[in-house]
């Protein structure tokens, strides 16, 4: 369903991507120059999605006409690309202050573009982690990885705004992607790939299974770093982001997080557009959110007792009387009784994993029909999205319109609720359930400091989770 909307929204916004005015110029400079080679101007493009997609379209579009495999990079795309074509795609390619006239959407595309040079810089880092060594075709791929982002910053740029406001909130591309335009961003993203004949790695870095091969995963990875970074370097999606990337690499969290930031200020220094704010400038301009401090409390008073969950969890896991019903009831109460939610919800999954159902519950009426809440996981709807990686959601009236119909019906009838946070629980890799809050009895209503603060509380308690899976699996006292 959602490929088959991305592939209607492409039929109306056919392209093609426009070239950054300075690298297209800069083209234009090496062609010009009689001392060029093809792999000069081949770096050129492999910096420029626009020029990059339509030289793929050109060349492998043919060799698919003729049954032949894609070819993966720029450079060996443009040996096939006779004279006269090259010419073309340098010269006549149009460019981004020519298609499009709004300052404040050049702007957005061009600090688009920053982030996926960031993305870049991050991949070879991982890469150099992993000793792989076909740097190049793992580039051009991640070049394109953000392709149907593009387009519909070009060509809906309200609605990507609209995009960008939620996963400023939310913290993930798909939950805050599908409401507005009816399909993730990767739906485009694949269907543009097979439209364009796009290099067969950036489609393998488009799907969603994340178990694929190695090198898509990389990109994946890359690309939710530089994607939080745009957010900024201390809040819960990121640390979350960064814990994957860390496991996934084999690196402590704390050395893989001054790798990641040392990459940042490198990709910021090398960065070729001007009038952009690269990741790194976040380090520099957030310092009341620097690495171990927490993030100043909205105006309004706090619980004293605010602060106390995490050496809570601490004590005990440290207290060697710990279970996972424990560190899970430990939560219920802290989202009650610290964060005063009125309603809080814990839904387990099934054996089968294919049903969400109540477990425990903290302020919900005897006769509530929540506790009989049981919910299929499949299907395309929040609930599974949530499930797929940590995942938060603040449902509130502004944006309830949006993720209606993304709530599966019987969850909808069962909370009767317009304003609610959710967010997905881990042991390791592996989803175990949600946690639902509101505060549909209480005087103050849901708010940022509070989504903050509950968000941090379920990121810890699946964190615990894993720590107590490790130390039953060694054998060890937990």
């Amino acid at each position: 369903m959602s490929e088959q909307a991305a592939q209607s929204w492409l039929s109306s916004h056919p392209g093609p991507l426009p070239a950054l005015d300075l690298l297209q110029q800069q083209a234009v400079g090496v062609y010009e120059n009689p001392n060029r080679t093809l792999g000069d101007l081949a770096e050129i493009i492999a910096l420029d999605p626009g020029m990059s997609v339509t030289l793929y379209q050109q060349v492998n579009g043919k060799l698919a006409v003729d049954g032949k495999a894609r070819l993966d990079t720029t450079h060996a795309a443009l040996l096939l690309l006779g004279s006269s074509a090259i010419a073309d795609l340098i010269m006549q390619h149009k460019t981004l202050s020519q298609i499009v006239s709004r300052q404040d959407l050049r702007q957005t595309y061009q600090q688009l573009l920053c982030r996926i040079y960031h993305l870049l810089d991050q991949l070879e880092e991982f890469i150099s982690f992993q000793g792989i060594r076909s740097l190049q075709p793992m580039r051009s791929a991640a070049l394109l990885h953000n392709v149907g982002e593009l387009y519909v910053c070009v060509f809906a740029f309200e609605q990507y705004r609209q995009f960008q406001t939620n996963f400023q909130r939310m913290g993930s591309e798909v939950i805050s992607a599908k409401p507005i335009f009816g399909f993730d961003l990767r739906d485009l993203g694949r269907v543009i790939c097979r439209k364009m004949h796009l290099p067969g790695l950036v489609l393998e870095s488009l799907e969603d299974d994340r178990e694929g091969g190695r090198k898509a995963r990389l990109i994946q990875l890359a690309a939710d770093i530089s994607h939080q970074a745009e957010v900024g370097w201390y809040h819960a999606a990121m640390k979350a982001t960064q814990e994957v990337c860390a496991d996934y690499l084999n690196q402590s969290i704390d050395a893989f997080e001054n790798h990641i930031q040392r990459v940042a200020i490198e990709s910021a220094r090398r960065c070729p557009i001007d009038d952009v704010m690269p990741a790194a400038a976040r380090l520099i301009l957030l310092p009341d959110l620097a690495a171990g401090r927490k993030p100043k409390p909205a105006m309004q008073k706090q619980p004293d007792n605010r602060d106390d969950y995490e050496s809570r969890v601490k004590r005990l896991l440290g207290s060697g009387r710990v279970s996972a019903t424990r560190l899970l009831e430990g939560l219920l109460d802290h989202l009650e009784q610290d964060l005063q939610m009125s309603r809080v919800v814990l839904l387990l999954l099934s054996k089968d994993r294919a049903k969400l159902g109540t477990r425990a519950s903290r302020g919900v009426k005897p006769h509530s029909s929540i506790h009989h809440m049981l919910i299929d996981v499949a299907g395309n709807n929040l609930i599974h999205s949530l499930l797929q990686k940590p995942l938060g959601l603040w449902i509130e009236p502004g944006n309830y319109g949006q993720y209606k119909p993304l709530l599966p019906k019987n969850f909808k009838s069962h909370v009767l609720s317009e304003r609610f946070f959710l967010m997905s629980l881990f042991n390791g890799k592996q989803a175990i359930g949600l946690v639902f809050c509101d505060r549909a009895q209480a005087v103050n209503d849901l708010d940022k400091a509070s989504y903050i603060r509950f968000k941090a509380a379920a990121l810890l308690t699946s964190k615990a989770l894993r720590y107590l899976a490790k130390q039953t699996s060694t054998g060890t006292d937990s």
